[in-house]
This record gives C-alpha cells, sequence and structure tokens, in this order.
C-alpha cells in the first residue's frame, strides 16, 4: 500500500469548494451533541421524585443504575454490528437507520407504563446509537485527506464535550414546565426534525457522489489517503487493520482510556458534592468548566496533531499527566485543588487521549474496513470498561476515592506505556 501521488502535491491544490467542513462535519456536531444529553439525560431523569415514583424506582438505585448498565452493554455490542454494515451498505445509511431506532426508542421511553418497558427502550438506545463511532470515523476518512483528520475529528468529538457539558442544564430545563416524559419526547422530535433531516440532506457516502463538491476538493480529498488499490508505500504498509499486533495495542490503550472516560463522568460529580461538599450548582459549574475547557484542548490538539503527525505522542503526554494528577489528589488536603486537579484529568482523558485513539485508527486501517475495524476496537472497549463505574464504586466502599483513583492511574500508567510503543513504531 502506498500514498496516492499526484502531480500536484496536496497542499498547493485549490479548494473552490469545502463541502466536508461546511455541511458534512456540522451534521455530525450537531446529532453527537444530542445524542450525548439523550445517554446521559437518563441519570439526570433519574433524580426527579415523579419519574422515581411512577416507576416504582424510590430506594431502587441499583434498578436506576441498571438503566445506564444495559443501555452501555448494548452500545458496546452494537459497534462491530454497525461496523460491518458502514463498510458494507455506507455511513449515510446507516446513520438514517440509526436515528430512527434513536427516535423509537425515545419515543417509548416517554410512553413507558413500567419499569421493563423503559428498560427495553433503553437497550434499543444502546445499539441506536453504537452507529455513531464507525458512521463518523468512515465518513471522516471518505471525505478528508490524511493532514486534515485530526481537526476534523476533532469537531465532532467536541460534540461529546459539548453534549456532556449542557445535557444537565438541557435537561433539568425540561423537566420543570414538560416533566420527564417531556424530556423523552423532546429527544424524539429532535432526532426526528433536526437531525434526521440534516443526514438525508448534507450526507454522503463518498464526496464523488455530492454535486455541491467542485473537481478541485474532490482531487484534493483524494490526495492523501489509504485504499485498499495503493500498494508498495511505507505509509501505507503500516495499514493493516486488525493483522497487526499494533492494532491490538491500541484497544487495549483504548480501554484504558474508555475506564477514565466513564468513571471520571460517573464518579466526578458525586466526588464534588459527596466528598468536597459542593452544592450541586457549584458541581454542575465545575463539570461544565471541565468538558468546556475539553473543547478548547481537543480543537489544539487536533491541529497539533495534523501538523506533527505525532499522534502516539500526545496521546502518552495526556495519559501520563492525568496518571499524576490523580495520585497528587492523595496529598492535597484542599477541597479546590483536588476539584482542579481532578479537571486537569478530564481535560488530558476526553480532550487529549480519545482524540487521538480514534485518531491512530486512520494510520491502522484503509478507508474501505474503517467501519468494522474501528467497531472492533469501540465494541471490546467499550464492553469492557462498562465495568469501570462498578469498579470505582466497590473501591470507594473499601478505601474511599482515594483507592478508586488509584485504580484509574494503573489503567493510565497502561495507557502510557501502550502509546510510547506506539510511538517508537511511528504512528
Amino acid at each position: 500500500m502506498t500514498q496516492s501521488s499526484l502531480a500536484i502535491p496536496p497542499q498547493k491544490v485549490a479548494v473552490s469548494t469545502s463541502v466536508r467542513w461546511k455541511l458534512v462535519m456540522p451534521t455530525l456536531l450537531v446529532i453527537w451533541i444530542l445524542g450525548m444529553v439523550d445517554k446521559i439525560g437518563v441519570a439526570i431523569i433519574a433524580t426527579n421524585k415523579g419519574f422515581l415514583q411512577q416507576m416504582n424506582l424510590v430506594g431502587h438505585p441499583a434498578l436506576v443504575g441498571l438503566l445506564v448498565t444495559v443501555m452501555l452493554f448494548a452500545y458496546g455490542i452494537g459497534f462491530p454490528v454497525w461496523g460491518v454494515l458502514v463498510d458494507k451498505i455506507g455511513p449515510k445509511k446507516c446513520t438514517i437507520f440509526g436515528l430512527i431506532l434513536w427516535a423509537l426508542s425515545t419515543a417509548m421511553a416517554a410512553m413507558a407504563q413500567s419499569f421493563s418497558i423503559l428498560l427495553i427502550s433503553r437497550i434499543i438506545l444502546g445499539l441506536a446509537e453504537a452507529y455513531l463511532w464507525p458512521t463518523s470515523n468512515s465518513l471522516t476518512a471518505r471525505w478528508f485527506p490524511l493532514q486534515e483528520r485530526g481537526r476534523a475529528k476533532s469537531i465532532w468529538i467536541n460534540g461529546i464535550n459539548i453534549g456532556l457539558a449542557i445535557s444537565g442544564f438541557v435537561v433539568n430545563g425540561l423537566i420543570g414546565p414538560f416533566h420527564w416524559r417531556g424530556v423523552f419526547w423532546f429527544l424524539t422530535i429532535i432526532a426526528v426534525i433536526i437531525c434526521l433531516p440534516m443526514a438525508i440532506l448534507f450526507l454522503k457516502d463518498n464526496p464523488a457522489e455530492d454535486r455541491r463538491v467542485s473537481a478541485s476538493e474532490l482531487e484534493y480529498i483524494r490526495s492523501e489517503q489509504l485504499t485498499v488499490t495503493d500498494h508498495g508505500d511505507k505509509t501505507k504498509s503500516k495499514a493493516k487493520g486488525m493483522g497487526t499486533s499494533s492494532f491490538w495495542l491500541a484497544v487495549i490503550v483504548n480501554i484504558a482510556n474508555v475506564f477514565g472516560v466513564f468513571g471520571l463522568a460517573t464518579w466526578f460529580p458525586s466526588y464534588l458534592t459527596g466528598a468536597k461538599h459542593f452544592s450541586h450548582a457549584t458541581a454542575s459549574n465545575y463539570i461544565a468548566l471541565a468538558f468546556g475547557l475539553c473543547i478548547i484542548m481537543t480543537t489544539l490538539v487536533g491541529a497539533l496533531t495534523d501538523k506533527t503527525k505525532r499522534k502516539a505522542t500526545w496521546g502518552a503526554v495526556g495519559f501520563l499527566i492525568s496518571m499524576v494528577v490523580l495520585i497528587l489528589i492523595g496529598f492535597v488536603g484542599s477541597a479546590l485543588y483536588d476539584t482542579l486537579l481532578l479537571v486537569i484529568a478530564i481535560i488530558c482523558i476526553q480532550g487529549i487521549t480519545t482524540l487521538v485513539n480514534h485518531g491512530i485508527m486512520h494510520s491502522f486501517t484503509v478507508t474501505e474496513h474503517i467501519g468494522r475495524d474501528n467497531g472492533v476496537m469501540v465494541g471490546i472497549s467499550n464492553l469492557l470498561a462498562a465495568f469501570g463505574p462498578t469498579i470505582m464504586g466497590a473501591l470507594i466502599g473499601l478505601g474511599g476515592y482515594n483507592l478508586s483513583f488509584g485504580f484509574l492511574a494503573v489503567c493510565f500508567l497502561v495507557g502510557t506505556i501502550g502509546h510510547v510503543v506506539l510511538a517508537k513504531q511511528g504512528y
């Protein structure tokens, strides 16, 4: 496999249109933001007394947790399935089918009269939203040359950060006037009247199929691609997908990353309110601060990885800093400083390593197989990391938050070592 060679170097091609930036990326950004509100929303809704009473969940926190757990497992199972479908029928059709299932699941939740129906709706939601990672990576590979993919991925990955930052404000703002069922109806309507039309109108499987794309933009996109028809070049020879040990090392690294994402997102709020005695309002502000800064960091690192081509080096730095600050928390007595250290850990994991891990995937696999390979990576990672919040909860019960943060520090040590090895391999 080799890098395509053109008479005109990629950086000198005059691009007369920019459909990839103006239509494709904004569509993915909007869908990711609303998808994160959807996933996180049930945890916020579960604090509503009316919801707990109507679903007979008062005094049953384990059942509330089950709503999150079944969604995460369905999410993990769905990744490799969608990954194969993305490569076979295309990312646009998968996006449309996924959004229809998403709307079905939230409508079912809005009408649920029993816990069992609500549980089924969360399973369907997990399966539905699992299309997001493989389709987003596939569209990024199909619509962008290698030298732009860091910046492109930073846009839709920032949808995760924005969704996490605003979900509390959105859900709590809707529960007041519309009650908890109104939140699910809102998410259904958003999927149908905003996300679905954007996917139908603005997404195409390939830029060559879109009449809005000029010949020069198409040439530019094709100027730096990994495809099965390329052969012989050193750069392309690395793109062996699941047939290389480097791919599976990246999977291990991503497992460490997703442990951090789930663990920090789950326990950061309760750490602030329970261990550090902040008010819920103050805790919400710190959460918004953390993920707001993630937006800035993701954008910055996306641009820098495009420029430096050293993705794994950035990943190692992100994991290392996160590991160090989590260890330091055990030696710092100030509630403010402890909180700021956790904010730094969140910024490095969600703002750096998540982006980098998926960026490395674009160096491992060709465009035609990126849906399958990414589906396998995120599927395995999410299935295993779904146990992360439970493990941390058990460790908190045994020895407090410092013990649970120590567990994450070990995970981040694994991630650091893995990225150092990948950096030495040239990724």
